[in-house]
Parts: C-alpha cells; structure tokens; sequence
C-alpha cells in the first residue's frame, strides 16, 4: 500500500465522521481492530461507535477538520480538531451551550488497507474547561 493510499483512507475516515457516518468509519477497519485513547480500556468497533454516538449526541453540530496528514510505512497521524456546541448531556454534564474547540492527534496503523489500530491523543481537559466544568490554568 502506498503512502498516498494510506492517507486517503484516513481521509475518507475523518469524512465519514463529518458526515456522522460511524458505520463507513469502523468499514474501514479489520475485524478485530483496536481502539486506544477513547475510554479508559482499549475498545473494539461496538466501544468506538458506542463512545463516538455519545460525543456526536452531545455535540450534535461537532466537526472534526483534518490539519495534516503524514503517513510512513504502516502508519498514518492525522492532526486535527473537534469543534462543537455542547447542545446535549455528554459524560453526565448537562448541556451548557458551550462552543469548543480542542485539538487531537489520531495515529492508525494499516494492514493489508485496513486500519487494525487506532489511537487517539486529545485535549479532553481543555474541553471540560472550556465547559466550564474543570479549572482552567492557573484557577484553583
């Protein structure tokens, strides 16, 4: 698989979620894969779907825009943010109509042109900060 293949899969992913299309993301998945980062333990599909349904029910107009791309032998990092309007109840906090927007880092990594492992770097205390819910820097 080539480097420009690689990154077009992780393209048409973070295109999949945008169009909140969770089915056509796991697609692009093998059986098996594994999902670290999302939740305390490491998640198989039905995990990542589960936890991506609350996010996208709690930040129903979120998006996730792609920064860059790099990609290298079986692996590909992909850069971007998560941008929404908390509008629903997400991680038991009520909605507080907060905008948000933090930075992530997904690294996948490609067997065969399918991803077999994915993990997520993101700026989740930034998010509950910006919802008011976390002290921000410096706040006691």
């Amino acid at each position: 698989m080539s480097i420009e293949q690689s990154k077009t899969i992780a393209q048409n992913i973070f295109a999949a979620l945008n169009e909140r299309d969770l089915d056509g993301v796991v697609a692009y998945y093998a059986p098996g894969s594994r999902f670290h980062g999302w939740a305390p333990e490491t998640l198989n599909a039905d995990g990542y779907k589960a936890a991506m349904s609350a996010l996208l029910a709690g930040f129903p107009d979120s998006r996730f825009p792609v920064e860059e791309i790099i990609a290298e032998g079986d692996k590909v990092v992909v850069r971007h943010r998560f941008q929404g309007t908390h509008q629903a109840e997400f991680q038991g906090i009520p909605a507080t109509g907060q905008a948000v927007s933090i930075d992530g880092i997904a690294l996948l990594r490609l067997d065969n042109g399918a991803v077999v492992e994915g993990w997520l770097n993101a700026d989740l205390m930034g998010m509950m900060q910006q919802l008011g819910v976390a002290p921000g820097p410096g706040q006691p």
